[in-house]
């Protein structure tokens, strides 16, 4: 299983990304399965580009679990595509959850100049 690591997080310290994948998924979709189609994508990434080439330049964000009594249950996953490893990443995450859930199940933007210092983590 793919181990969350700290250096990946877009929320941690100020990153100013040139470009970032922005999917949000409808209501009711398990967030472990979501979380598992990202880290097949991540694992898969290095498998063609070499673990230490992705853990250099992969990055992602995904939302934080409910907190009890609260009613946010869209989970959203942020994935820089910035450089090539990104891009490829995305790709599969893209295919994966399309196969897992259907295309009607999640939206996908395309965002550019994100500064994640200055931005809400509600709001991404």
């Amino acid at each position: 299983m793919f181990r969350e690591n700290k250096s990946f997080l877009l929320c941690k310290g100020d990153f100013i990304m040139s470009s970032v994948c922005r999917f949000k998924f409808t209501k009711g979709i398990d967030r472990k399965d979501i979380e598992k189609q990202l880290a097949l994508a991540i694992v898969s990434t290095e498998c063609t580009f070499g673990q230490p080439k992705v853990r250099m330049n992969a990055s992602y964000y995904i939302s934080p679990k409910n907190k009890i009594g609260s009613i946010k249950d869209e989970v959203k996953v942020v994935i820089d595509v910035s450089n090539g490893i990104g891009e490829h990443i995305a790709q599969l995450f893209t295919g994966l959850i399309i196969r897992q859930f259907g295309e009607d199940k999640f939206v996908v933007d395309k965002l550019n100049d994100i500064n994640f210092k200055k931005v809400k983590r509600d709001s991404i």
